[in-house]
């Protein structure tokens, strides 16, 4: 089996006195195939270390388009982003619900269906994957989307190949999901994985909750094949070593082959 693809979010790791071509060129070396969320300011540093962009981020995560006040201007800046994903290469804009203030989830799924329909028209078009993600509200306060049954439901609803879910491993753990069913489930509709320790959003190594050597080597089998990214906070002010082991780590779990029945 060949290596898994892994790539990390830069707002993970790095920091301002970095050099992007060395920090870049590092990551490459250590097997990873991508990088999330990089400031455009340094996107050639990522091209010349060989490192693809995996996901840009659009707006809309607090003040989101489960408000039809909010779809217009909100839906421009998206149609922008996706126009830019295009430009760039890069495949993925993440989106998001944005927080209840009140609203009823009921009148939140109506509004966002219809605000994805429309703008999962102008990904089509583009050739680029709209990913919604869930976040968990203990970190996120009132978002709305704290469930998987919710970017599920809306994914179905919305109907596009271009309209997916980026299922963060670690929210919907934090949530009290059984998050290994919910996406052998539901892999029809995932894009994107995202991964980090629970609770305390660490390495997602051995000390802590999350049995990921059975969730890689289960959806792995299932047939998943999209990127692993490793969205935790290192525990040293260094975040190599601990980058490394976890591409080490997952690249062990990843080529465990089928489990067995």
């Amino acid at each position: 089996m060949s290596p898994m693809k892994q790539c990390v979010p830069e707002w993970c790791f790095f920091r301002q006195d970095m050099d992007p071509h060395a920090a870049f060129a590092r990551l490459k070396s250590m097997g990873y195939a991508g990088l999330e969320m990089i400031d455009p300011a340094r996107w050639g540093a990522a091209a010349s270390a060989g490192l693809p962009l995996v996901t840009m981020a659009a707006s809309g995560m607090q003040d989101g388009l489960n408000k039809p006040v909010n779809r217009e201007k909100l839906s421009a800046s998206i149609r922008e982003n996706i126009a830019q994903a295009k430009s760039a290469g890069i495949p993925i804009v993440i989106v998001f619900s944005g927080n209840r203030q009140g609203q009823p989830d009921a009148e939140g799924m109506t509004s966002c269906v219809r605000a994805f329909k429309d703008l999962a028209r102008s990904a089509e078009s583009a050739g680029v994957t709209l990913a919604f993600e869930m976040l968990n509200s203990i970190d996120h306060a009132d978002y709305m989307a704290d469930s998987s049954a919710f970017g599920f439901q809306l994914a179905r609803a919305v109907g596009s190949p271009r309209f997916r879910v980026l299922y963060d491993i670690y929210h919907m753990r934090r949530m009290g999901e059984n998050t290994l069913r919910d996406i052998l489930d539901n892999l029809d509709l995932i894009c994107h994985l995202h991964v980090a320790g629970s609770p305390r959003r660490d390495f997602p190594g051995l000390r802590q909750e999350i049995d990921y050597a059975t969730i890689v080597r289960e959806v792995t089998a299932a047939g998943y094949t999209g990127f692993w990214g490793h969205e935790f906070l290192a525990e040293h002010a260094d975040p190599f070593p601990d980058l490394e082991a976890a591409a080490m780590l997952f690249n062990r779990y990843g080529t465990q082959g089928k489990p067995a029945v």
